[in-house]
């Protein structure tokens, strides 16, 4: 599994997700979509929004030319809606890779695609056991898979952490990266959102990616101010920016380089 990807209820991960995936598939990348929380319907509207980076109920003499952009990317969707089978979605995953090349797969998301019935005692189990058998899928069919995923309630003031999922740990052991929308909201008006990267299994570089949300679009985009969109984590022991550091701090920093790697490559 590439990563598991989470955020409070109502931060805009369905809509971070799909621009997300929107762009690798503008790439090349063959991309299969399993929404299983809204329909596929009101998917492809926010895709489609943002593909134009705008509405089209405003420009409505544009849309046949917009709309067949849209129909030629390698863009497929299962048909599938609220609680399903774990094999048959599994299945469905494995014939598309087979059919169409499918190279990435999302899967939003983890708690719809469950549903309700199980009991609680047994919901661990059967979380466990479908991340377990997407990470089998993904290493099998060398398939990446984003898994959106709730995370557990926790107070307003708190970030969320990688232990914020709800259930074992199993989600975050088993992803190669874990990326949290954070969003903090702010009594005095609109609250800051910014992308975490809490897990790299790549490299392990992990910082932060400060959100702005363009309601007319339905896109994010780093703020316009700072050239780096990732903010790199800092160390506790970083030198005071107000002292000047000393001799070894310099060599030290002359050999340190800010890079960034997207979480999927």
């Amino acid at each position: 599994m590439e990563f598991c990807f989470r955020g409070p209820t109502g931060s805009g991960k369905t809509t971070f997700i799909s621009e997300y995936a929107l762009d690798l598939c503008t790439q090349g990348v063959n991309t299969l979509w399993g929404s299983f929380e809204i329909s596929n319907v009101r998917l492809a509207r926010i895709m489609l929004t943002q593909f134009v980076m705008g509405r089209l109920e405003e420009k409505l003499e544009e849309y046949d030319k917009w709309a067949d952009r849209f129909e030629d990317l390698a863009l497929y969707f299962m048909t599938f809606h609220g609680q399903q089978n774990i094999r048959t979605v599994i299945d469905t995953m494995k014939h598309a890779v087979y059919v169409y090349d499918i190279c990435h797969v999302i899967i939003d998301n983890l708690q719809f695609m469950m549903g309700q019935e199980q009991l609680s005692s047994d919901r661990i189990a059967v979380q466990d056991y479908i991340v377990g058998a997407f990470r089998k899928f993904a290493t099998d069919n060398s398939c990446h898979v984003t898994l959106v995923i709730h995370p557990r309630k926790e107070d307003g003031d708190k970030e969320l952490q990688t232990a914020s999922i709800f259930g074992s740990a199993k989600a975050s052991q088993e992803a190669d990266n874990v990326l949290i929308l954070q969003d903090k909201k702010l009594a005095t008006g609109p609250g800051k959102r910014y992308l975490q990267v809490a897990k790299n299994r790549f490299d392990g570089d992990v910082g932060v990616f400060p959100l702005e949300f363009n309601k007319s679009s339905l896109t994010f985009s780093p703020p316009a101010k700072g050239k780096s969109r990732l903010k790199k984590v800092k160390d506790e022991n970083e030198l005071d920016p107000k002292k000047p550091p000393s001799s070894k701090g310099r060599e030290a920093s002359g050999r340190q380089k800010d890079k960034a790697q997207p979480p999927l490559s």
